[in-house]
């Protein structure tokens, strides 16, 4: 059944095809283990005082057995993640930093996982912007996501990914005068960081993509929709598929 209200990972999944975000919706979409160890190193750096809320860390050498039967019940209401995943983050956010931008961000920041609620065309949106904060004097939105890498490739991926749309989508939120980065933060060795800006012409993409899919969504009746029932001849559309 078609909902009111949106959010950015929503859309996303919406843009791909309407059957997307039914699973979605549905919860039938499976967390990686990337995702999985992105949502650690988000929480140990937005809100490391609620860490051991939403978290269990099982010291114990494989999962089985009476000790991890008893620690799962213990612990059923928590994510349970192994010592050796909790070493590796603290790591990761260590050396994170010592990156100078990414350190000041987080210095100076007003707000962590702040939430937005906004309505655009008659859908109802929700959000959470990882850092508002004051970087070179000036007012900004800070989007945090980890990859494996967060140079050239990623730089790359900004262009043709939705990112820019989320950042479109919350900087709106704020007002123009707010500037709009990235903190690409790598989970493999050797664990570089890399701060984006996002300028003007890119979140305006961003926009138009987030303006697009809103106006597809707002037409669309509810129902399971896939692809396109069209035969598409690479040779001839290829071009424009990337240019998207």
């Amino acid at each position: 059944m078609k909902k009111d209200h949106l959010s950015y990972s929503a859309l996303c999944q919406f843009k791909k095809s309407p059957n997307h975000l039914l699973a979605y919706w549905n919860k039938e979409t499976k967390t990686t283990d990337a995702m999985h160890f992105g949502q650690i190193i988000h929480k140990m750096l937005l809100q490391p005082e609620s860490f051991k809320d939403d978290f269990a860390v099982f010291e114990g050498a494989r999962r089985a057995g009476k000790a991890w039967q008893e620690f799962k019940a213990d612990h059923d209401d928590k994510t349970i993640i192994k010592q050796q995943e909790l070493d590796e983050a603290n790591r990761i956010i260590n050396n994170s930093m010592q990156h100078e931008a990414f350190a000041e961000m987080l210095k100076n920041a007003t707000a962590k996982e702040q939430k937005l609620n906004w309505n655009y065309k008659d859908v109802d949106f929700v959000g959470y912007a990882d850092l508002i904060t004051v970087f070179n004097g000036k007012q900004c939105v800070v989007d945090i996501k980890t990859t494996n890498d967060a140079g050239s490739r990623f730089y790359r991926d900004l262009y043709y990914n939705d990112y820019k749309m989320q950042l479109a989508m919350y900087t709106e939120q704020f007002g123009k005068e707010y500037e709009a980065y990235i903190v690409a933060i790598e989970t493999s060795t050797p664990f570089n960081v890399q701060v984006y800006k996002l300028d003007e012409s890119l979140l305006f993409k961003g926009w138009m993509d987030y303006d697009h899919n809103v106006d597809k969504y707002n037409q669309w009746d509810g129902n399971p929709q896939g692809y396109s029932n069209a035969v598409i001849e690479v040779a001839t559309e290829i071009k424009e598929i990337i240019n998207k």
